[in-house]
């Protein structure tokens, strides 16, 4: 077979191009650290690693949730630490105000700063997080959760937020809740002389009924009592067990109290005849009652014995809402134990995917090295041998 001298010329020419585009091949990868350069070069691993990349996307965006639920935990912890401080410093002064030698004076004194504490109480219920959203309101997170207000001649709280719950993603399959809704920290407290009010859905009238208190907790007596209208101006107070009017033909003042079996409430508006309000017993109080109460008691409480078992129920009240501060940052406690454990978890799989991630995209330098120093050799020796054959000529032979 007769070989052309352009043959051997192209054929050297692209053996020489294909060695020098792996050794430029080898220079690249090691020069980037990384093995594939388009999917085309190895597409079963190319496949892989923009799986194992996404993995790692998503945990690195569980571990910034974490951090972020563990803020806001964080943030709950505290002010709950400050509730429990408030609550224990509203009750030292109850029972600094129970002692015998305490004048009326001084007790006016000790109401003044518990009227502060109950300020500092609604600055608490109604704190922000980092982005101006209110901790305890639930969804309605935009819209001050507590309001101090009024019906009549009783100041209530008023609750603009809702029992939502957010959950924030940590894991793969799972998620944490990052909020405890406020009614179950501020106005879910067990008490015994909770109340509840509500009003007839027959009413024809515009009276609105203010959330009733007891005002003597020696005088107060258990049970469902209607206050029922006769007359646009003129009530009964019936008392459903029993069966009777325990008040008959009192006159209707709108915003004034109205007193029955140690209760206090109060109606505004104008009802009609035969609108019917109902008084009976609840399960809870709020917080907030509980502490308005006790300075109210210690002002003007109608007798020493009224004020001793005033102070007492409040003392009881206070105790419950400290267990249900204790029993709220066991839970937030044991939410931030979570979080670090699924932290762990998460920071495991992360050092797995990423090990795996850099065995099919790096290079191995040691392999790389080595392999680029044989292709260089070999293209120096094709070069050379290249050289012998190309400089061979008959001329070489002629005398």
């Amino acid at each position: 077979m007769r070989i052309s001298t352009r043959q051997i010329y192209t054929q050297g020419v692209e053996a020489f191009q294909q060695q020098q585009q792996k050794l430029a091949e080898l220079q690249r990868q090691i020069s980037t650290g990384t093995r594939l350069q388009k999917p085309s070069d190895d597409p079963a691993a190319a496949s892989r690693i923009l799986e194992l990349e996404q993995k790692v996307s998503i945990n690195l965006q569980y571990q910034d949730n974490i951090n972020i639920a563990e803020q806001r935990l964080l943030q709950q912890d505290a002010v709950m630490a400050d509730y429990a401080e408030l609550l224990n410093r509203v009750r030292e002064l109850a029972i600094q105000a129970n002692n015998a030698p305490v004048d009326a004076v001084s007790r006016g004194a000790i109401a003044a700063e518990i009227d502060e504490r109950l300020s500092q109480l609604y600055s608490l219920a109604n704190t922000r997080d980092a982005n101006g959203d209110y901790l305890f309101a639930g969804f309605q997170n935009t819209a001050q959760p507590f309001v101090a207000t009024s019906t009549g001649a009783r100041d209530h709280v008023q609750f603009n937020g809702d029992d939502g719950v957010r959950f924030m993603p940590i894991g793969e399959s799972r998620q944490l809740a990052t909020d405890i809704p406020g009614q179950d920290i501020f106005l879910e407290i067990p008490s015994s002389v909770a109340l509840r009010e509500s009003a007839a859905a027959g009413n024809t009238g515009s009276g609105t009924l203010a959330p009733a208190r007891v005002l003597d907790a020696g005088a107060y007596v258990p049970g469902d009592y209607e206050i029922r209208f006769t007359a646009p101006g003129v009530y009964d107070v019936f008392d459903v067990a029993g069966g009777v009017n325990i008040v008959t033909g009192a006159t209707y003042s709108p915003g004034q109290g109205i007193d029955f079996q140690g209760v206090r409430t109060s109606i505004t508006g104008a009802p009609a005849a035969g609108d019917v309000f109902t008084v009976g017993t609840g399960r809870f109080q709020d917080v907030f009652q509980t502490v308005s109460d006790l300075a109210e008691t210690l002002r003007g409480a109608p007798s020493d014995a009224a004020r001793v078992a005033g102070i007492g129920q409040s003392l009881a009240d206070l105790d419950a809402a400290l267990e249900v501060s204790l029993n709220t940052r066991t839970i937030i406690g044991g939410r931030l134990n979570a979080l670090d454990g699924q932290r762990e978890q998460n920071d495991a799989q992360l050092l797995v995917t990423r090990s795996t991630l850099s065995t099919l995209r790096d290079t191995d330098l040691a392999e790389a090295i080595s392999q680029l120093t044989l292709e260089q050799t070999t293209l120096d020796a094709a070069q050379a041998v290249f050289a012998r054959i190309t400089s061979s000529s008959l001329f070489n032979f002629l005398k």
